[in-house]
């Protein structure tokens, strides 16, 4: 799995947490088993430590401002490539800006809040690396950053709030950052990663306890805003049109949506900085590549049909009728890539090799995104890994 050793969790443990305590919880309420309910409201509560500004024990918990990210005028990310081997970065930026056509309407709906209610991945539970000031504090780190040959053992362990600290500290605002995004490239920043099978896992797991009569309370509520909040993971990395095959194109708004659960979307922004900025910019991107596994139809049932999950999705109507829209696409997905022998395998993609190259004629399609053995990492490969 893509932890590098045994002390690190991930939102992947958090939601079977919430999903094993809302079993529980069910079998108690019926008198199946003995014991009082309660442990879904517990277990949903630990899933909360992975939520940056939900995580109150975390390092950097009251210091830094995740709402900041709701008071930017747009959300704007810089293109860049993806490359084939680690060795190659950092990647090469080509100068077209990319926005999330979604910011403005969840930051009217969510703009109070602290941040995106989306677990980031992965954090080091008691700071073995240190990233968090080596007391032992709940820290989150990240790993996978430079391209599909980057296997666990390979990657760069960064901390999720870069303060210049670590790394290279030779002054010239770098950091560990620097390795891919290059020397002199890196402001003191937070930047988080969502992977959205956990979140929809949780929901999941609210959908079942309300499905055999449990009382959830306002936990229904929040997964409703989780699962609109993982509408981001619907998008092109970039958001650029889906089949652009352009790595030059410009952002494409809606058109850029391609109702699937890619791997991931990633948000950031600045801390206070050596130029003397204070949280002034903050970004987020998609994902062009979207796997088999991380697909949940039943959650985006959950979101489309359960009512008191869908009524916390606050920006709207459109929210419920994308996952209404993605419940078809995703099981349509699982047709596409089923083999004739019975295994589903492989995803596609938006970007062929991670720079929006042009399809071959020979090369299958789904709604005009590629097909990929192995998306998004190929050492190993994701089909034929342990998932």
């Amino acid at each position: 799995e893509a932890p590098d050793y045994g002390h690190e969790t991930t939102s992947e443990a958090m939601s079977y947490i919430a999903w094993i305590t809302a079993m529980h919880d069910v079998l108690a309420d019926k008198g199946i088993i003995d014991g009082s309910t309660g442990d879904l409201q517990k277990g949903w509560k630990t899933l909360e430590a992975m939520i940056p500004g939900w995580s109150v024990n975390a390092y950097g918990a009251n210091s830094v401002q995740y709402d900041s990210i709701w008071k930017q005028d747009r959300l704007k990310a810089d293109t860049a490539t993806e490359e084939q081997d680690p060795s190659l970065y950092p990647s090469k930026q080509n100068g077209v800006d990319a926005y999330n056509p979604l910011y403005n309407d969840m930051k009217g709906a969510y703009g109070s809040d602290k941040g995106y209610y989306l677990m980031h991945w992965l954090a080091d539970v008691d700071d073995w690396y240190g990233f968090g000031g080596g007391q032992g504090k709940f820290t989150f780190i990240n790993t996978f950053q430079r391209g599909e040959e980057e296997s666990c053992f390979e990657t760069v362990p960064q901390p999720c709030i870069e303060e210049l600290k670590y790394g290279m500290t030779d002054g010239t605002h770098s950091g560990i950052k620097a390795i891919f995004n290059g020397v002199d490239q890196v402001p003191e920043q937070y930047a988080f990663t969502n992977a959205p099978d956990a979140e929809d896992r949780a929901i999941q797991a609210i959908y079942f306890a309300n499905n055999y009569g449990l009382n959830t309370g306002d936990l229904s509520a929040l997964a409703g805003k989780m699962g609109d909040q993982c509408r981001n993971d619907m998008f092109d990395k970039y958001y650029k049109a889906i089949g652009c095959q352009n790595i030059d194109s410009q952002s494409a708004g809606l058109e850029s949506q391609h109702f699937l659960m890619s791997w991931y979307t990633s948000w950031g922004g600045a801390l206070e900085t050596f130029y003397g900025g204070k949280y002034d910019w903050a970004w987020q991107i998609g994902c062009s590549h979207s796997h088999q596994f991380y697909q949940n139809p039943l959650a985006a049932y959950a979101l489309a049909y359960d009512s008191a999950i869908s009524a916390g999705m606050k920006t709207g109507e459109q929210a419920k009728k994308d996952y209404e829209k993605s419940l078809q696409r995703q099981i349509e997905f699982y047709l596409w890539l089923q083999s004739a022998d019975g295994p589903f395998a492989g995803g596609c993609t938006n970007s062929k090799n991670g720079k929006y190259e042009k399809y071959d004629a020979s090369e299958a399609k789904f709604y005009d995104m590629v097909y990929v053995e192995h998306p998004v990492y190929a050492d190993p490969g994701q089909t034929t890994g342990c998932k």
